[in-house]
């Protein structure tokens, strides 16, 4: 079987858990898709009489590993899941990660009740949202002086000093964390990184991530010495309108401690479609 026939079938088993629970499924398949051991994701499956029944996948991000898995509905309460994560502790003491966080649906009774049994402590939630502004207008208030100097346009392979750099100042991350995270980001052919200027210079950076007519956009920050002229506005505003004429959905996540940038999010018509929750498992147990 090839990874394009596996890859199949946990997209047919995301489909029926969702389906079966109304939530959404966090699994990076952005990471997932990506060729070789360099894309930072691992999976573990189960069959039973050639039905994949049990998926777990590991992704490394940024010094990060997070943990996200399923298990077919009509075959729970097996050990299924139970024995993937003893599994899964081979690749997690090989990893170098700093910390490891496991997510479900907060929505997920299932994946909520299982978490529960591992020496867990509650770490942040995530807003899952999408655009949902058709027809939508800008306020006079909204509208801000600064939109008119603000320009999106893709980062050059010589700026991604200046990325990280972004990356560092918007969400506390260490140099060496980024570098590793765009080191992995090179290798996925539908990430476009965009560089947001502000009179002719780098004022922000978000990454956009398509797949069958949906974008996701991550790394989504300005500069904390320029914020609250309205460029994070502009750039909002200009690749929701991209998006629209390329006839994508637009996603994106947001935490739930970030009320400023929830609501802005809001503001210029985005829902909260669902919510990821995400625990922190001691690495030394």
């Amino acid at each position: 079987m090839t990874k394009i026939d596996t890859l199949k079938q946990i997209e047919e088993l995301q489909q029926r858990c969702e389906q079966y629970e109304g939530i959404s499924l966090k699994l990076n398949w952005d990471m997932l898709r990506q060729p070789g051991e360099s894309s930072g994701a691992e999976w573990l499956v189960t069959y039973e009489e050639d039905l994949l029944v049990g998926f777990i996948g590991l992704y490394g991000i940024g010094g990060d590993m997070e943990v996200c898995g399923m298990v077919r509905p009509g075959y729970r309460r097996r050990g299924i899941f139970s024995s993937l994560w003893e599994q899964a502790q081979a690749v997690i003491r090989r990893g170098r990660m700093k910390t490891l966080l496991l997510n479900t649906p907060a929505a997920s009774a299932s994946g909520t009740a299982y978490l529960k049994t591992l020496p867990l402590e509650f770490s942040h939630a995530e807003y899952q949202m999408k655009w949902d502004g058709a027809g939508r207008k800008l306020t006079a208030s909204e509208a801000s002086s600064a939109s008119g100097n603000v320009l999106l346009r893709p980062a050059r392979p010589d700026e991604t000093p200046i990325l990280v750099a972004f990356d560092c100042d918007g969400f506390d991350m260490t140099e060496e964390d980024a570098a590793e995270m765009y080191a992995q980001h090179e290798l996925e052919g539908s990430q476009e990184h965009i560089i947001i200027e502000w009179n002719g210079q780098p004022a922000g950076k978000m990454r956009l991530w398509s797949e069958d007519n949906e974008t996701w956009i991550y790394g989504f920050t300005v500069d904390k010495n320029l914020r609250g002229l309205g460029i994070g506005r502009s750039a909002l505003q200009q690749t929701i309108e991209r998006e629209q004429r390329n006839y994508n959905g637009i996603n994106l996540e947001v935490a739930l401690d970030n009320p400023n940038a929830l609501k802005l999010y809001e503001s210029c018509g985005f829902v909260i479609q669902g919510q990821q929750d995400y625990y922190s498992f001691p690495l030394n147990t």
